[in-house]
């Protein structure tokens, strides 16, 4: 399949830059080499993403000039997180879950790849969470149901926004001292959505996380929080349904947690169980706003 490429006034809305900005940086400072067709310029999605990361680094305050030269590793590492109070920012592309899930109908892993390596340049994490992993996940959960999806194709597309939970943080490493938090589901529940969900919404707001996947034990969760030092272990609990004892053991977690290290779980499971967890010291999450909001404020 051939590379994606981007006429300059998509470039401009894309990365936020305007035409005639990035023309004079081009110009000035070659800061991208697009290459041409019968169109004129056509920008790689590699010429997005570098755009993208000099456009934040110039609005921190840094001139143009001294940051054109850097690479996308080290204006990664300048840029680091948004401010916390930065406002949510309207979506810069149109994100079409539909066609995303007929990717997956068709086991068509490049297209899908494509399509979310591209919208992890031009969203947010903030974005990349609500406005496209989460209603991914749910109409392809929907899709199962109904008999559209086979289970299979439900892993793939799983594997798939777990990877780009990973890119993201290479992508946005945090900033030096940036406080940390894990992210998991407990022992017996297989069902990490709201775990990637909320390793996505913890890497736009300045967090380190380190995200540890589905089904991980008690112990292995205390022994992890006692050599990382996090500031919270975050917990997904998607239901109580056939997960006997899911409670009990975040429960048992929260215990055993190292002085300073808050223990927050989110989902229907947190919910059915509210009055066994909070005995326990657990923090119960409502919904994800609530979690980012935490998560602003730990990293403020």
């Amino acid at each position: 399949m051939k590379p994606l490429t981007y006429p300059i006034r998509a470039v401009a809305k894309l990365t936020g830059i305007s035409v005639d900005t990035l023309r004079a940086w081009e110009r000035r400072y070659g800061v991208v080499e697009p290459e041409r067709d019968e169109r004129g310029r056509v920008y790689s999605e590699a010429d997005v993403l570098r755009l993208t990361l000099l456009r934040r680094a110039v609005e921190r305050g840094h001139a143009i000039g001294r940051v054109a030269p850097l690479t996308v590793e080290d204006l990664s590492a300048l840029v680091g997180r948004p401010p916390p109070s930065q406002p949510a920012e309207p979506l810069a592309t149109p994100v079409a879950i539909g066609e995303l899930l007929a990717a997956v109908q068709r086991f068509d892993l490049e297209s899908l790849r494509r399509e979310l390596t591209r919208l992890a340049v031009v969203l947010t994490p903030r974005q990349l969470a609500l406005d496209v992993a989460l209603p991914l996940m749910r109409q392809v959960g929907t899709a199962w149901h109904e008999g559209r999806v086979t289970i299979g194709q439900e892993h793939l597309v799983t594997a798939e926004v777990r990877s780009l939970v990973g890119a993201l943080a290479r992508l946005r490493e945090p900033a030096a001292g940036a406080p940390r938090v894990l992210i998991a589901t407990p022992e017996g529940d297989a069902h990490e959505l709201g775990a990637l969900v909320a390793a996505l919404l913890a890497s736009g707001a300045g967090t380190a996380p380190f995200y540890f996947g589905p089904g991980l034990p008690p112990r292995e969760l205390v022994a992890a929080a006692r050599r990382l030092h996090p500031r919270a272990v975050i917990l997904s609990m998607a239901g109580a349904d056939d997960r006997e004892g899911v409670p009990e053991s975040v429960a048992e977690l929260a215990r055993a947690l190292p002085a300073g290290t808050a223990c927050w779980v989110g989902g229907a499971g947190a919910e059915a169980a509210r009055e066994l967890l909070t005995a326990a010291g657990v923090v119960i999450f409502d919904d994800f706003d609530a979690l980012e909001n935490a998560l602003l404020k730990l990293a403020a």
